[in-house]
């Protein structure tokens, strides 16, 4: 099984620290081209995708409360809709035909948009209650 060397977790470190390949380099005492090397390396890449989640972890809940913030102080509907489909709370779009009675196999469109109506409401006031 193949592992990384202890300069190529330093480098990943300082490439967190976002340094630039040719001053990591110069860090370690390696040619430039090693550094190169060690990014196309694929366990070189994920070792610092997983030194990256753990490097970003701690900044999660606030990443979260901007994304709430945007798509409330600033009406965005896609930062809305990115937060609802994270929580699993909205689902791919489905286009369906609606016959004129308002019902269709079955389907009470009439209740379902009441229930959307009361789900937007709840989220509304439970955004009303953080803030």
């Amino acid at each position: 099984m193949k592992y990384l060397n202890e300069n190529q977790y330093k480098a990943i470190g300082l490439l967190l620290e976002g340094k630039k390949h040719v001053d990591i380099a110069e860090e370690l005492g390696v040619h430039r081209n090693t550094v190169s090397n060690w990014m196309k390396d694929d366990l070189f890449q994920s070792e610092l995708r997983k030194a990256a989640t753990r490097h970003s972890q701690h900044r999660l809940g606030q990443l979260i409360e901007r994304m709430y913030d945007v798509a409330i102080n600033e009406g965005s509907a896609a930062m809305a809709k990115l937060i609802l489909q994270s929580q699993g709370m909205l689902s791919e779009k489905h286009i369906v035909e609606r016959e004129a009675t308002g019902a269709s196999n079955g389907i009470n469109y009439d209740k379902l948009d009441d229930e959307i109506a009361a789900f937007a409401k709840r989220l509304e006031d439970e955004t009303d209650i953080e803030h």
